[in-house]
């Protein structure tokens, strides 16, 4: 078994001013601390997976490690059993993790097996579980925001109290559409959270020199949007203030926007040149980002603090998750690939 990819050291000193929720919920935090590690393992080993090039992980494959918060803790925060729904971009295998798909239906879907989530039809970019309201990862920048104003008018049509959330990346928000979408979420008072998901650089471009006022929150205050800004590293504070957001759209249904400040640790994509080289950041300011940053190291702060996290707990949580990964790995590999009459199933015409 591999050495679990968030390393496991002694247990970190306690934080003077924890911050823990004033209503803090040990049982539902250790379960999203655990989801984050499970999410970070697998991500990590789909890393080493593609490099390998023996598991049959084609196209593209991009990775959220280093945002897992983002996705455990907004997800943690909606009801997908009650009708709630989310959209996601094509860095999407951590929205189905944390709404709970299996493991290996992931895996298998981006290595392209018939027993993936979309019978591997759509790889990783196109991670669909919509039995968990997850309507789908979509590989065009911002292409996935005006669906995200549709399922959100079908809420309001049928006059259901649900909310989507839709995530998005900061290049989305130079896109035409993502500015249509807005506009006509907030003239017709659709219930679509809008998560912007902003990792400083897009593609590899940063905030400052692709965007001409660069405090993106702002910019949809022409709207006249609500919208907030969040640490997206800090589990506790991303589902504490979601999950008050979401409880407010659903008696007074309106689109809000967020801002999650958070980093990627990976470039864009597997095949990102940053892989060997250095290109629009420095490798020292990525490595700094792991260890004064990470979610993963932020949340066992301050569940250690708590008395609910402990350091035989925590590497027993690591290592189940390196194990869950290899699992989900070998059943893609002993999965068979889909037929070639599969082609033409599923398909509109």
């Amino acid at each position: 078994m591999a050495k679990p990819a968030s390393s496991v050291q002694e247990a970190p000193a306690t934080s003077a001013d924890p911050a823990l929720p004033g209503n803090f919920d040990a049982e539902k935090y250790l379960r999203f601390y655990e989801q984050m590690v499970h999410i970070r393992e697998f991500e990590e080993l789909c890393d080493r997976a593609f490099r390998q090039g023996t598991h049959g992980i084609g196209g593209y494959l991009h990775l959220y490690s280093g945002e897992e918060a983002i996705a455990v803790g907004i997800i943690g925060a909606m009801d997908v059993q009650g009708g709630d729904s989310f959209i996601g971009h094509y860095r999407d295998h951590a929205y189905a993790l944390a709404a709970g798909s299996p493991p290996g239906q992931v895996m298998a879907e981006i290595c392209g097996k018939i027993t993936g989530c979309s019978k591997g039809k759509g790889g990783s970019m196109h991670i669909c579980d919509a039995k968990l309201g997850f309507y789908g990862g979509y590989g065009i920048v911002g292409g996935n925001v005006p669906i995200a104003l549709g399922l959100g008018w079908k809420i309001k049509y049928s006059g259901g109290n649900q909310v989507c959330a839709c995530f998005f990346g900061d290049g989305s928000m130079n896109q035409g559409g993502f500015h249509e979408s807005l506009n006509m979420a907030q003239l017709y008072k659709v219930p679509v959270l809008f998560v912007l998901e902003n990792n400083g650089y897009a593609m590899g471009t940063s905030i400052e020199r692709s965007h001409a006022n660069p405090d993106l929150a702002s910019r949809v205050e022409s709207y006249a949007m609500e919208h907030h800004t969040i640490d997206g590293q800090d589990i506790f504070g991303v589902h504490e203030q979601v999950a008050k957001i979401v409880e407010s759209m659903r008696t007074n249904p309106r689109p809000v926007f967020l801002e999650m400040k958070t980093y990627r640790y990976h470039g864009h994509g597997a095949a990102d040149t940053q892989v060997t080289q250095v290109t629009y950041r420095s490798k020292e300011e990525v490595e700094q980002m792991k260890s004064t940053r990470d979610p993963i190291m932020l949340c066992e702060q301050k569940m250690f603090a708590a008395g609910v996290l402990s350091a035989e707990l925590r590497d027993k949580i690591h290592y189940e998750a390196v194990a869950a990964a290899e699992a989900a790995l070998k059943f893609s590999d002993d999965s068979a690939n889909p037929t070639p009459d599969e082609l033409l199933k599923d398909v509109y015409a």
